[in-house]
């Protein structure tokens, strides 16, 4: 049987991005991408609606983009940034700093709202120090900030 050729609503991994008119196997069609709401048939006004939908996400990407350029500046005009914590003679921690307790931080100190899950951590820090820490605030903008700990007086 022929391949059916089908409009993108959605971004569909290894098959293709909004607005694309894809070629594929009747039963992938008919099991999963019609069902799902994924795909229509590619008719001058789905065409026409799909264009305005993919207009619309690109400009809300731009703006995310130049909102998280703009954090990126005011975390780099502060430079480092510093938590203090209790911590015994030998420097360690009596608890754990969290990406979430270093986020909520942040947000206080530059007025801004970045999500928690914009900061990549690989374990809580447990120790007095200096750590460098990445934040991907974007798809294309990521950055990074030098967080340092001290003994809580």
């Amino acid at each position: 049987m022929p391949n059916i050729k089908l409009l993108l609503k959605e971004k569909v991994d290894k098959l293709g991005e909004i607005g694309e008119v894809v070629s594929v196997k009747p039963g992938y069609a008919r099991n999963f991408l019609l069902p799902n709401a994924l795909a229509v048939l590619p008719t001058p006004g789905e065409i026409k609606k799909i264009q305005k939908k993919k207009e619309i996400l690109e400009k809300q990407y731009q703006e995310e983009k130049v909102s998280a350029e703009e954090i990126v500046k005011k975390i780099t005009n502060l430079g480092k940034f510093e938590m203090s914590a209790e911590a015994g003679e030998s420097g360690k921690l009596f608890g754990r700093i969290t990406a979430k307790d270093i986020i909520e931080k942040l947000n206080t100190e530059l007025g801004t709202e970045i999500n928690r899950k914009c900061l990549t951590l690989k374990k809580s820090i447990s120790e007095l120090g200096e750590f460098d820490l990445s934040l991907k605030l974007h798809h294309e903008v990521t950055t990074q900030i030098k967080l340092i700990v001290k003994k809580a007086e």
